[in-house]
């Protein structure tokens, strides 16, 4: 259904000199920190996610190999790939609130921005937030994405727990569902190319910071 995320903020606590005092460096170093810390709830639901899809796409095929004869387990497979999408549900909004909280937690880097004496240094925390924030953008339109796509893969589980539904309502809800996840992977892929980016100006960020 989804291709695999990219699910870390790569820490920076390596590339920082030790001197006294909290220079922006260590404070930057602390807001990742925190973030990535934030973020804890959205990568541990990444592997139960996949699992879930993947027994779904397992019980989904299977249906479509039974017989009318067969409704019995039609419907027993039909209601366990509904209940998997329900506990998908449940798991996209534990990770929606992960990710609202490490969007909140990241916004510790004002003050470090309004602190920043040299006009250089400024700029480039500016542009790491603005930055951080356009990936938060990306995780935002991609759950919007992920959740149409299982409610309508929830719309297809219970048009085959009906035996009166035809062939014809099947596979238009079918062209749905696939139109969607189309959907689901463009935004996955515009989320992964927002983590890259913010990971490449970090770490150009950090490098800026620790010559100075």
């Amino acid at each position: 259904m989804r291709k695999t995320m990219i699910v870390t903020l790569f820490s920076s606590a390596l590339l920082l000199s030790a001197c006294s005092g909290p220079t922006p460096g260590e404070q930057l170093d602390t807001v990742l920190k925190d973030t990535f810390e934030a973020e804890k709830d959205y990568r541990d639901t990444q592997g139960e996610m996949e699992k879930l899809e993947k027994n779904e796409q397992q019980l989904f095929e299977s249906i479509m190999t039974l017989t009318r004869e067969q409704q019995e387990e039609v419907k027993t497979q039909a209601e366990e790939a509904l209940a998997s999408a329900d506990e998908r549900l449940a798991l996209l909004e534990k990770e929606k609130k992960s990710m609202d909280t490490a969007e909140e937690t990241f916004n510790e880097i004002d003050p470090v921005i309004e602190e920043a004496e040299e006009a250089d240094v400024k700029t480039d925390l500016t542009e790491l937030k603005a930055k951080m924030q356009d990936r938060f953008n990306a995780h935002a339109d991609f759950t919007d994405a992920y959740e149409k796509l299982t409610n309508l893969q929830k719309e297809l589980y219970e048009l085959l727990l009906d035996e009166e539904t035809d062939l014809q309502k099947l596979q238009e809800k079918t062209i749905e569902v696939n139109e969607q996840n189309a959907k689901v992977q463009e935004a996955v892929t515009v989320f992964n190319e927002k983590t890259e980016q913010f990971n490449e100006l970090k770490d150009a960020t950090i490098e800026n910071l620790t010559e100075k």
